[in-house]
Formats: structure tokens, C-alpha cells, sequence
């Protein structure tokens, strides 16, 4: 099974057109990320991240240099930063969105996209019907009294 996050427009109602516009997103790990990371978080537009992953790349590069460490230490040592990348790649994602806009709107567990839509939806639907309002019961008619509260009926005795 797999788990999608998902996310909607912080400002939009629960309509169809904002339904439309619903994004679910996989919580897994990116092997692309691993293997290319730099192209990964540009395809993603994710500027924050790539900018933290040079940052951690040149960094590593000045303290292999530094320490003068023999090759296979200095290879370990700069993968580092694309398997941060590519473990916590859904979390560059999510806050992503959350900064353009957008709320977290659910987790949903199932075997594919197609599948995790359709649960989804069934569950906004469900939540839907529930908080419509009841039609409004008519009010019993009041006694023709001038008096209201708890202060006795004009003209009865103590």
C-alpha cells in the first residue's frame, strides 16, 4: 500500500472546481532524487531545497579538501546530501505547497493514485452530506402571555 498526501487551495471552498485542483502527493523514496538531484529539484521547482543542497554539497567538497580524504570516504561523504535529498523529498514537496497557498487536507492509504482519489472523494462526500444542515423543525407556537422568562404570569399569586 501506499500513502499520498493531499492537498487543497487554502482560500477555495469545498466545491467541483476546487476539487479539481486537489493534489495528492507520494510519500516514498525518490531514487532519481538520489541519482540526480540537482535535476530533480529543478524539475520540482523546489528552490529552497536546491539551494540547501549545493550548500551541503560545496561545504562537504571544502571539508574533504580540508581533511584530504582518501576516495572512497570523500565519495560516501558527498552521496550525503542526495540521500537527504532523496529521503525527505516529499517533505520539500509538502512544504512547498503549504508556503504557495495550499492546506493539508488528508492522508490516504491505497494501492495506487487512481484508487487513493477514489477514497478520497468518497470520504469528502461523506463529510459533506453529514455537516449539511437538517431542515429546521417548526417552533411550537408561544402562549399568548406578556411575560417572558421566568418571572411568573401577570396577575398569579406568590
Amino acid at each position: 500500500m501506499k500513502t499520498y498526501l493531499v492537498f487543497e487551495r487554502a482560500e477555495g471552498g469545498r466545491t467541483v472546481d476546487a476539487a479539481e485542483r486537489i493534489l495528492f502527493v507520494r510519500e516514498k523514496f525518490f531514487w532519481l532524487a538520489l541519482i540526480l538531484p540537482l535535476f530533480w529539484l529543478l524539475w520540482h521547482r523546489l528552490w529552497v531545497g536546491l539551494l540547501g543542497w549545493i550548500g551541503a554539497v560545496v561545504l562537504i567538497g571544502i571539508v574533504i579538501w580540508a581533511l584530504n580524504f582518501d576516495q572512497i570516504t570523500a565519495a560516501a561523504a558527498s552521496l550525503i546530501p542526495s540521500l537527504v535529498v532523496a529521503l525527505e523529498g516529499t517533505e520539500l514537496r509538502r512544504r512547498k505547497l503549504l508556503r504557495r497557498g495550499f492546506r493539508d487536507a488528508g492522508v490516504v492509504v491505497a494501492g495506487d493514485l487512481e484508487d487513493a482519489e477514489r477514497r478520497f472523494f468518497a470520504r469528502w462526500l461523506a463529510r459533506e452530506e453529514t455537516l449539511r444542515p437538517a431542515p429546521a423543525a417548526p417552533l411550537p407556537p408561544l402562549p399568548q402571555t406578556s411575560v417572558i422568562g421566568l418571572f411568573p404570569e401577570p396577575g398569579a399569586t406568590r
